[in-house]
């Protein structure tokens, strides 16, 4: 059996938005969840459903290519809420370039898409060298929600031995301080 080659992003998103069509019999077979768009007062369109959970699990999709060869293509995710159920999917997008160079530094855009296969956000991280030598080039994510409408920011700050970080609001005004805690124990 030959290997495919990873699709195009425009043929994967096509893909996510054909398997998220809004078909019962697909809803059934596939265990995805309705997502119900009431239009709460703040919240952008499509991300109605996060105000009623404390939990999302994600999971990488991976491709047999790249399981095999080693060769890194696009990565897909799954969104499912704590029952298994699909909320959203999320496609990479980036360069073939820039996956084999770069490795986990790459640049990327990931596109989240609800199960009608509407993008509801983009989340966008520019190509940055990351070293705890030269904290002037630290890693930042762009949120956007609907895509076009910067809604955040997740920042990365300088720490020569843990992740730090910030969530930011649009203006760059920190909302949230994350910190990785130390897990060795003391010499």
């Amino acid at each position: 059996m030959a290997a495919e080659l990873p699709n195009t992003i425009e043929e994967e998103v096509e893909e996510m938005r054909a398997r998220a069509a809004p078909n019962p019999q697909t809803q059934v077979h596939m265990n995805m969840y309705a997502v119900p768009s009431p239009g709460i007062p703040g919240c952008p369109p499509g991300l109605e459903y996060l105000t009623q959970v404390d939990q999302l699990l994600i999971k990488q999709k991976v491709e047999l290519v790249e399981a095999l060869v080693g060769f890194e293509s696009n990565n897909k995710y799954e969104v499912r809420n704590v029952m298994g159920q699909n909320v959203f999917y999320a496609v990479e997008e980036n360069d073939c370039l820039s996956r084999q160079c770069c490795g986990p530094l790459r640049p990327f855009t990931i596109r989240v898409l609800d199960n009608f296969g509407q993008e509801i956000i983009t989340v966008t991280r520019p190509l940055k060298c990351m070293s705890c030598f030269f904290p002037c080039c630290l890693q930042e994510l762009e949120v956007q929600s609907p895509p076009g409408n910067t809604v955040g920011y997740l920042m990365q700050q300088w720490h020569p031995f843990f992740p730090k970080f910030i969530v930011a609001n649009e203006h760059h005004e920190p909302v949230l301080k994350i910190q990785a805690q130390n897990t060795k124990p003391p010499i």
